[in-house]
């Protein structure tokens, strides 16, 4: 009977303008949901200027608060704005604040803006001080900074690290790594391992994994060979 119900409720919309572009809209938010991503990724990049503008004040009234400069860095890191964050965190670590994330932070930001080896140092001390500190995703930034030297051996020992984390969006942007900068052996690896994992994490958490798991299988289409 609910099923009926459904059919009946979709012939109804299907008879008027609105309910048509209704149908389409809800259509596209369910595939943008469930695949794509891009109202969750507006949605962050609103969150990052709200948070921007709430932490310059904290600096500003509070120039000695090195965890909003941290916080900071991080959401002008996660906007894209990477020469903002290398500057803040730069400031920070400058005036003591030494912890593994403040130090990934400032290491992801300074490969972003071209400055490779101060960014690998800076991600290397970060992982010697914590592991597993950001859960992998220093190494991300590491194998950008091997890519761009054109060091496909380190690229590879890298990858083996990063392996043992075994997230779905983790393995997934390393292979879209591996893929540009044309190591396409790696990146089929790690596409291969993103697919499989997901098959094993809860259901609970699919979801949120599910737009890395179609990400995964374009990167296996991409570097098919």
């Amino acid at each position: 009977m609910k099923s009926i119900g459904w059919l009946l409720a979709v012939s109804w919309l299907l008879q008027t303008a609105l309910g048509r572009l209704l149908l389409l809209l809800l259509f596209l938010w369910y595939l943008d949901h469930r695949y794509f991503g891009i109202v969750a990724a507006v949605t962050a990049l609103l969150h990052h200027r709200r948070r921007i503008a709430s932490l310059l004040y904290t600096v500003q009234v509070n120039p000695a608060d090195v965890r909003a400069m941290v916080e900071l860095g991080e959401h002008y890191l996660r906007s894209g704005r990477y020469q903002a964050a290398a500057e803040y965190l730069e400031r920070a670590v400058e005036r003591g604040e030494d912890s593994p994330r403040a130090l990934y932070l400032l290491g992801a930001s300074l490969v972003k803006v071209g400055r490779g080896a101060e960014g690998r140092s800076r991600l290397e001390q970060a992982l010697a001080l914590q592991p597993q500190v950001a859960y992998g995703e220093p190494y991300l930034y590491l194998i950008e900074e091997a890519a761009a030297q054109g060091d496909g051996e380190r690229v590879a020992e890298l990858v083996s690290t990063l392996e043992q984390f075994e997230g779905v969006e983790i393995l997934t942007r390393a292979g879209h790594l591996c893929r540009k900068a044309g190591h396409a052996d790696l990146a089929r690896r790690l596409f291969a391992e993103a697919v499989q994992n997901y098959q094993y994490i809860p259901a609970q958490m699919r979801r949120r994994e599910r737009r890395w798991l179609w990400r995964a299988r374009l990167g296996q289409f991409q570097t098919r060979g």
